[in-house]
């Protein structure tokens, strides 16, 4: 359940009437007490997200929105708490998509990327997809990219973050910013239909530290650069490099300048290692890394968020709802080699963070950590890939991924034990916390 902020207080009174005849689904709170000013989460099982075994019966005290302790459930519960039964469930913090497209509406992602709807529907589309991705389990997201000239991201973000809807957190790099025909520029436009495009074009180093300053002034968190060709845009050659190695010079520069983090949007081979070796701080895809990617990626710290679950889409589910067929043949051609050369850098060690691109309905941002199992990471891996590696790319490590005494209290509960059975992150989420506030887990 998502509730707008007005509905706190009803919220709060129906804390009190939840599965009062219990049911089913463990996960789910049962609440007793009134009026808190604290909460107690009695857990069944507890994934810290530091990657250490699993610890049973423990209790996680909440105060003034962050986890005040956690301790066994012998221990008293405050007496102003109100304690939540979670004790079928398993407790972990809450997951982190790094890659996300809030502004495309599920099934519509070229009618949306051509600029087919306004800037405020699309903010509204956004803030749809970002309480459903909340109310699945992510209460953080980095939105990689909107297809909105208007930066309409920004407003929904700092309307959550002000509290007047209730949200994951949302940081943003607010374009995808593409060179002339590369990427993220509309190429499948006849050449004398003069519009504005709603993205971010630039040519030359001078006009790449021009947008990036426009971005961070209408709000950038982060920079994204279409550093090469991609699956989804028309005509581009994904193996293509996208900008000289001057204009990624100047984008990583711009962008630490400003003590901003840069991330790229890299297929090929030769546009991975060009991009890592110009210092960005992270690569989306990477489909055609090779050996000597991996080992720049190692050297260099950088991090890897592969988004595997999208090409699957886009090749498996694209053609029924009418993707173009030169991107679903060359997401078939990647799909070709893709997990070798995901799985060689899993192996190697690359530091891997869970994003899932979301141009699919959001409700399916989960399916990701499955695929990060598939290619060679343990369960416990892939949660620790969308949770504290997530927030350490986002330099949010202080204060979320993990679930220790003095962090923001970003807690979900899951029916069963995703270590046992990763799929139920996609399946299981009965219960939300974001900073101290349940907004899933409660009947109305």
């Amino acid at each position: 359940m998502i509730v707008h902020r007005t509905q706190r207080a009803a919220m709060a009174m129906a804390l009190v009437a939840l599965l009062a005849g219990g049911g089913p689904s463990s996960a789910r709170a049962s609440v007793t007490q009134d009026a808190p000013d604290a909460f107690v989460l009695r857990c069944g099982q507890v994934i810290d997200g530091r990657g250490a075994a699993v610890s049973r019966n423990r209790q996680i005290v909440v105060r003034d929105g962050r986890i005040a302790s956690i301790g066994d459930w012998g221990e008293e519960a405050p007496a102003d708490a109100r304690v939540i039964d979670l004790s079928e469930a398993t407790c972990m913090p809450g997951m982190i998509d790094t890659h996300v497209h809030l502004t495309i509406a599920a099934g519509d992602f070229a009618g949306v990327a051509a600029g087919g709807a306004s800037s405020a529907t699309k903010g509204l589309i956004a803030l749809r997809n970002a309480q459903t991705m909340l109310d699945n389990g992510f209460t953080t997201v980095r939105s990689t990219g909107e297809f909105d000239r208007y930066y309409s991201l920004s407003n929904v973000r700092d309307a959550i973050k002000a509290g007047m809807f209730v949200g994951p957190r949302i940081l943003q790099a607010p374009h995808c910013i593409s060179a002339t025909g590369g990427h993220c520029d509309i190429n499948n436009l006849p050449a004398d239909l003069d519009i504005e495009i709603p993205g971010m074009v630039v040519d030359g180093a001078d006009a790449m530290r021009l947008a990036i300053r426009k971005e961070i002034k209408f709000g950038a968190d982060w920079i994204k650069l279409a550093a090469t060709g991609g699956v989804m845009s028309h005509g581009d050659n994904p193996n293509a490099t996208a900008f000289t190695d001057e204009e990624l010079q100047a984008a990583v520069d711009e962008t630490h300048r400003h003590f901003k983090k840069i991330t790229v949007h890299a297929i090929g081979t030769e546009g991975i290692k060009q991009a890592v070796r110009a210092g960005v701080d992270s690569v989306e895809h990477a489909i055609l890394i090779d050996q000597e990617g991996i080992d720049l990626m190692l050297d260099r710290g950088t991090v890897l968020v592969p988004t595997i679950y999208v090409l699957n889409y886009v090749v498996e589910v694209g053609p029924s709802i009418g993707y173009p067929p030169g991107s679903v043949a060359k997401g078939a051609e990647l799909m070709e080699v893709r997990d070798d050369r995901i799985r060689a850098a899993v192996e190697a060690g690359v530091k891997m963070v869970m994003g899932s691109d979301t141009i699919f309905p959001v409700e399916q941002a989960a399916r990701e950590f499955v695929q990060m199992v598939r290619l060679g990471l343990s369960p416990m891996e892939s949660i620790k890939a969308g949770t504290i590696n997530a927030a350490e790319l986002l330099d949010l490590g202080s204060e979320i991924g993990t679930l220790e005494p003095g962090k923001l209290a970003d807690i979900v509960a899951i029916d069963g034990n995703p270590l046992d059975d990763v799929t139920l992150l996609e399946t299981a989420v009965g219960f939300v916390m974001k900073s101290g506030q349940v907004v899933k887990g409660v009947e109305r």
